[in-house]
């Protein structure tokens, strides 16, 4: 499924609400598939495997919510398996479920 198709309200980004909708309505390969495709757009950089505070905090702030880098701390450490300080794709996998 394209980012465009996921996106609910067209501005380019795909929000906790559109990724929700998306795993609820998908079979395995798509949820997973679908799960990659939004992690990256949440990750620290391209690549990096890993959602950072900062990076969460910037997609946050470009979905439109004003957290702070502590709150987006807080949020990570609810899913944060192997207490590293970020989300593999795994944790946010799990965050998503």
């Amino acid at each position: 499924m394209a980012a465009a198709m996921m996106d609910s309200d067209g501005d380019g980004l795909l929000s906790l609400e559109d990724l929700v909708n998306v795993v609820e309505g998908a079979n395995e390969e798509e949820k997973v598939n679908d799960l990659k495709m939004a992690f990256k757009m949440y990750e620290e950089t391209e690549g990096s495997g890993c959602i950072t505070p900062k990076s969460l905090r910037r997609m946050l702030r470009k979905l439109g919510e004003s957290r702070s880098f502590d709150d987006c701390k807080l949020m990570i450490a609810k899913f944060d398996v192997n207490g590293d300080g970020v989300l593999s794709f795994e944790e946010f996998r799990e965050m998503m479920s």
